[in-house]
């Protein structure tokens, strides 16, 4: 039976390859596959091959979150495997790539949509296949749509997807939700925290 670790690293290589359907995979699934099927789906899970046959090649781009959870799991090397030359921050001084795809790895929040969409303006990558580690609130993505549009970059969005993956694996079947930085313990036993904090704090609990 697959462990957490083992179904968050399908997933991260499914959404590495472009969301395709047949990427990734889980063990369970694998076993029902004879020899030669798990060969071919093996082959496919290194990294997903254009029309040409030849290894699409992409750049990751991610956010605090986003590289503790692919650098826990997964090794530079796999990601090379997986057609990724380049992984950068998305608060780095970063230069325009010409028909690259690039995957962005990130959470739903109105500083990294900001940052997303002074990439699309500036056409740094096409297409664009944005991962959202949690849920996207329908308020921020309607903004995100209207300033797309307004923008006229819309056409450089080849995906828009919520992955669930807003956990770190440290172990098979342990994880943490990486909340350090937010001093949670003292925040929920405290007296003096602010109600909107307070259900910030909760809301990322849940959501992870």
């Amino acid at each position: 039976m697959a462990s957490l670790r083992d179904k968050q690293i399908a997933s991260l290589k499914r959404m590495l390859n472009l969301n395709d359907a047949g990427a990734g995979g889980s063990d369970d699934a694998n076993h029902s596959l004879s020899q030669h099927q798990q060969q071919s789906q093996q082959h496919q899970q290194l990294g997903l091959l254009g029309s040409d046959g030849e290894l699409i090649w992409k750049v990751l781009v991610f956010d605090d979150l986003g590289m503790q959870i692919v650098s826990s799991v997964l090794r530079v090397s796999d990601l090379r495997s997986l057609g990724v030359t380049m992984h950068m921050h998305l608060s780095a001084n970063r230069h325009r790539i010409e028909d690259v795809p690039v995957i962005y790895l990130v959470e739903p929040t109105t500083a990294n949509l900001k940052a997303i969409t002074g990439d699309l303006e500036k056409d740094l990558y096409s297409p664009a296949y944005i991962n959202f580690l949690s849920s996207i609130p329908r308020p921020l993505l309607e903004d995100f749509a209207s300033e797309t549009v307004a923008n006229g970059t819309q056409d450089h969005i080849a995906q828009l997807y919520d992955q669930y993956l807003n956990f770190i694996c440290t172990e098979n079947d342990l994880f943490s939700l990486g909340m350090q930085n937010d001093h949670t313990y003292w925040a929920l036993n405290s007296g003096q925290i602010k109600d909107e904090q307070l259900d910030h704090i909760l809301n990322k609990v849940v959501s992870g």
